[in-house]
């Protein structure tokens, strides 16, 4: 049979095998990438993002999801007439199985009340058999596609059109607005605590003032992210905002300064030069004595290394309020305050992505018990000139179901 040119591409857009192949260039992409850097996952999605012929690609797995839901309902509707006895046509297509035998004068009468004593429902007619049982999933597989078209269009729209602005949310400073408008209110607090999560140990919490008088607070956490000025906010990396003041034998004056310092957890170094001088200084936070996280707390400790050039000229720690000399120098702590290096996104495309995971709850809660408690099976059986033709299916108890097949088809032949 000839296919046309448009037949030919809706059924490769719908075929069921595109999107893992589609998903498997981009996992051979992914392998590739690993070879020459370190972060493959963010490489991909900027490469993605920025070529135009890879985000075409990408475009056929939402397309295929819809295409391929499309034909999942067409098929349904067309097994239904079959069943029916509404429509005649090319039925094979339709079914998992097809069997010819030479019985075309068979009566279907003893099969008919063999199948129904197997607890199937059964329309005959003249030359027609329809046998049947158990519930459709068709509601739940479309639901599960309609998911997985939401989930691809989302990512490929967060790949087109996503933005990324990075700022700084330190403690008792306005919350930063990246993209530009208006800034959110002060940060009253950063909260680092403990929690008995099935996946996370700690909980991260930004407490931000109200920006008018009579509002509540506002919090931003790790999970799901909260929105601020139509921007998502995702905090990333945990540090200490330091105001630290230093003096040495050879500088003419002293110097201070405000340093966002990554040096969280206890142990990780930053390090700041101090301008126009040899000298460096090395900062990590010291673990508390009695083993409580000093961010939680908000009891800080740092230890410091001066370098000049590459020599150690001096160690030693200092609380934030605390100060340490020796030898003519000098360094000192006035404040130090909490701060979390902040993601904050525009991007479109996660909407559709929440959608799509709240589908794809739905789909498997209602499919799981169907499956395996009552599911669609079906079988048709037809007669005409001197023989007979039989189709079956199952979404589920697929062996059990072909066994009753298979034993109506031995009856079928014993008439």
């Amino acid at each position: 049979m000839k296919t046309s040119l448009p037949g030919l591409f809706w059924r490769i857009l719908s075929a069921k095998g595109l999107t893992p192949v589609v998903i498997g260039v981009f996992l051979m992409l992914y392998i590739g990438i690993a070879f020459t850097t370190e972060d493959a996952l963010m490489a991909l999605i900027a490469l993605a993002g920025s070529n135009i012929m890879l985000i075409a690609l990408f475009a056929l797995i939402p397309v295929n999801r819809c295409a391929y839901l499309i034909e999942e309902v067409r098929r349904h509707l067309a097994r239904r007439k079959l069943l029916r006895g509404k429509m005649q046509g090319v039925v094979d297509p339709l079914f998992d199985e097809t069997v010819k035998l030479e019985a075309g004068e068979a009566d279907f009468s003893a099969v008919s009340r063999r199948l129904a004593a197997s607890g199937y429902h059964v329309a005959i007619a003249e030359d027609t058999l329809a046998v049947w049982r158990g519930v459709s999933t068709i509601m739940v597989r479309t639901l599960f596609l309609a998911a997985g078209a939401l989930l691809f269009s989302g990512v490929l729209i967060s790949l087109s059109s996503r933005e990324n602005f990075r700022g700084t949310v330190i403690e008792g400073v306005r919350l930063p607005n990246p993209a530009g408008g208006e800034s959110g209110g002060i940060v009253n607090r950063i909260l680092l605590t403990e929690v008995k999560g099935l996946f996370l140990a700690k909980s991260l919490s930004m407490e931000i003032a109200p920006a008018q008088p009579g509002d509540l607070p506002r919090v931003f956490g790790l999970y799901p992210p909260a929105r601020n000025n139509g921007l998502f906010v995702y905090p990333r990396y945990l540090g200490v905002g330091l105001n630290y003041r230093f003096i040495a034998p050879d500088l003419p004056v002293g110097y201070e300064a405000h340093s966002f310092l990554s040096i969280y957890p206890p142990g990780k170094e930053a390090s700041e030069e101090i301008p126009g001088s040899p000298y460096r200084i090395v900062f990590s936070l010291a673990p508390s004595d009695d083993g409580s996280d000093p961010y939680e707390t908000g009891r800080m400790t740092f230890l410091f290394k001066l370098l000049k050039g590459k020599d150690v000229v001096l160690t030693g720690k200092a609380p934030t309020g605390g100060d340490f000399s020796q030898g003519g120098y000098g360094l000192s702590f006035p404040d130090s305050r909490r701060l979390v290096i902040t993601d904050f996104i525009h991007d479109p495309g996660v909407f559709l992505i929440w959608v799509s995971m709240m589908l794809f709850v739905v789909s498997v809660v209602f499919w799981l018990p169907i499956r395996i408690f009552s599911p669609r099976r079906e079988m048709l059986f037809t007669r005409s000139g001197g023989e007979c033709r039989a189709w079956c299916r199952a979404e589920g108890k697929r062996r059990m179901h072909t066994g009753v097949f298979h034993e109506a088809l031995d009856v079928l032949e014993s008439l």
